[in-house]
């Protein structure tokens, strides 16, 4: 009888250590997981090679800009908050407007894959890089409702 106690108490312990296996998510305490920090930029989207530019600054802090020249042949910079949660990466710009969806992300190396969670997926492949810092200077805030934010 001592023996079957002793018994239930080491598998209710292996039991615990196993329950308690800790994320592996390398998340930091503002919800941010370390492996999209970075400056990335668009090379892929949907299986294509871009016509435009979008470049993605991610910072630990948990900010984010988007430098893109989509819409326009200027630079337009779009800044805000971002969170990863699991596998699925999410943001709020600064005027208060979600992303336009949010983001499965995995990262292989120096390379981000982002899978929109809309109805219709699009696959957009970034490469880590360094953001050029003639499209830093250059990008102006955009305060237009007319432009849409690549995100």
């Amino acid at each position: 009888m001592k023996s079957l106690k002793i018994l239930s108490m080491m598998l209710l312990l292996a039991a615990t250590l196993v329950g308690c296996d800790k994320d592996k998510t390398p998340n930091g305490g503002n919800g941010v997981n370390s492996k999209v920090v970075g400056e990335w930029m668009l090379t892929e989207w949907n299986g294509e090679a871009t016509e435009f530019n979008v470049y993605l600054d991610l910072n630990s802090d948990a900010t984010f800009a988007i430098y893109q020249q989509v819409w326009t042949l200027d630079y337009e910079l779009f800044e805000g908050t971002f969170k990863t949660s699991g596998e699925i990466l999410t943001g709020t710009y600064a005027d208060g407007t979600n992303w336009a969806s949010g983001y499965k992300f995995a990262v292989d190396g120096d390379m981000l894959t982002m899978y929109s969670q809309e109805d219709q997926s699009v696959t957009s492949v970034y490469t880590k890089c360094e953001i050029p810092e003639e499209v830093i200077s250059e990008a102006t805030t955009t305060r237009s409702s007319e432009v849409v934010p690549f995100l």
